[in-house]
């Protein structure tokens, strides 16, 4: 039995239907079904009643993932939005309803986190939409990088492959680990979900970001639920713990207005088939995600990949 697991709960959509209910007993609440679990909500930041001079809210630039992770999307738009975007993104909606701003500045990004770290923010995730195909967000995510790395916080940042120029960029500028996404290892699922983007792209970035970032800072997220093969997944997950990729498996979780808003959950069954195959994977190929530096590895809210290592270690 894992005790103290950091869990994110969707409440979106078919999450609605979910059996298990909360509920709130003195100070503690109830996690409930069939039997009782005691939880603890993470609560809100003080850091978010906060403003810039210009008077844009610090929740606006930057938000608590986790217990201790600062993250944002540094470019809140993407180029294949209107026309070909992925199924389950939902990166400008939260543009579209006021939540945040469209581009982030490194000076912003330093002011929201030198007061996250005071509140103990450990660590930093830097994400973006797409703005180019040339760099796919490579450039404003080392401005960022570099402006972060001044509190003397670990930095994640997560992008489309790109070329070799720009992941030796992302390194000389501050990044500590980097999340180079392919969603599913289906290739067919991949066309259909992610249809702007390049399966094919996805193995040699990988490989350069291994050489690049060293060991154990390399990972992908694997999302399980939307309906992809298990012979693909199952060699997909070998082939990344082989190249020193940490293989991310997380349940789908669906964004409210987004395509798949009410795409049902995946069984605990099936995400535990692939999170304990890649635990084994990983514990085969001597690649730790306890060891990664910064981001949602580190974090781990998302995926139980870690608690099932643990548990076969």
């Amino acid at each position: 039995m894992v005790e103290n697991m950091l869990v994110n709960v969707p409440v979106y959509g078919k999450a609605l239907q979910s059996p298990f209910s909360v509920k709130k007993e003195g100070s503690t609440y109830i996690l409930e079904h069939k039997t009782q679990y005691r939880m603890t909500l993470i609560e809100e930041p003080h850091f978010y009643q906060l403003q810039t001079e210009e008077g844009i809210s610090y929740k606006k630039i930057a938000l608590l993932h986790g217990v201790d992770c600062l993250a944002t999307t540094v470019y809140q738009k993407c180029i294949r939005w209107q026309k070909t975007p992925c199924s389950f993104c939902g990166i400008e909606l939260s543009l579209q309803y006021g939540g945040t701003i469209e581009r982030k500045t490194p000076q912003q990004l330093l002011e929201v986190t030198q007061a996250a770290k005071k509140e103990g923010a450990s660590h930093v995730t830097l994400t973006t939409g797409t703005p180019t195909e040339t760099d796919k967000g490579a450039v404003i995510l080392a401005q960022s990088a570099a402006a972060i790395k001044k509190t003397g916080l670990p930095v994640h940042v997560q992008l489309e492959p790109v070329e070799r120029d720009y992941l030796e960029l992302l390194k000389d500028s501050g990044a500590d680990t980097i999340g180079i996404h392919i969603e599913t290892l289906d290739e067919q699922l991949f066309k259909k979900m992610c249809p702007g983007k390049d399966f094919s792209l996805f193995e040699d970035a990988w490989g350069e970001a291994v050489e690049i970032f060293g060991e154990h800072q390399v990972s992908s997220y694997v999302l399980v639920g939307l309906g992809e093969d298990s012979r693909k997944m199952v060699s997909g997950i070998e082939k990344m713990a082989r190249m020193g990729v940490i293989p991310f498996v997380v349940p789908f979780r669906p964004i409210a207005g987004t395509l798949l808003e009410q795409w049902p959950p995946p069984s605990f069954e099936l995400v535990r088939k692939y999170s304990l195959y890649a635990a084994h994977q990983m514990k085969e190929y001597n690649v730790n995600p306890f060891y990664n530096k910064a981001g949602c590895v580190r974090c781990g809210a998302c995926s139980p990949v870690k608690e099932y290592l643990s548990l076969i270690e």
